[in-house]
C-alpha cells in the first residue's frame, strides 16, 4: 500500500446534508445578493462620505462669505465715524457733548486701527 497524491473528497456531513435537503443551506446565489448588498453599501457610505465633504466645503465658503460681510460693516462703521469726526473738528463753535465725541470718536478710530 503506496500513499497517493490523490486527495479524497471529504464527505458533506449528517447537519449539512440535511439543511441541505430542506432547502436551509446557504446557496452561491444567496452569497451572490450578500455581494451586491455590501457592494451597494459600501458606494451609498462612499457617497455620504463625499456628500458630507460637499457640506463642510459649503460650510466654510459661508463662513468666509459671513466673515467678509462682517469686515464690509465694520469698514462702514469706520468710515462713518472719520466723517463724523472730520464734520465735528471743522465746526467752530462746539458744545461740551461734541468735545466729548470727538474723543469718543478719535478712540473708536483707534481701536479699528489696532484691530486692522
Amino acid at each position: 500500500m503506496g500513499v497517493s497524491d490523490e486527495r479524497v473528497a471529504r464527505s458533506e456531513g449528517i447537519k449539512k446534508a440535511k439543511s441541505r435537503l430542506k432547502g436551509k443551506a446557504p446557496s452561491s446565489e444567496a452569497f451572490k445578493e450578500l455581494e451586491t448588498f455590501n457592494t451597494r453599501l459600501q458606494l451609498f457610505g462612499d457617497s455620504m462620505n463625499m456628500s458630507n465633504e460637499a457640506e463642510m466645503k459649503r460650510l466654510e465658503i459661508q463662513e468666509r462669505k459671513e466673515a467678509r460681510k462682517q469686515r464690509k460693516i465694520k469698514l462702514e462703521q469706520h468710515r462713518i465715524h472719520w466723517e463724523q469726526l472730520a464734520r465735528l473738528e471743522q465746526k467752530v463753535n462746539r458744545e461740551q457733548w461734541e468735545d466729548e465725541m470727538i474723543v469718543i470718536l478719535q478712540n473708536k478710530i483707534k481701536s479699528f486701527t489696532n484691530d486692522a
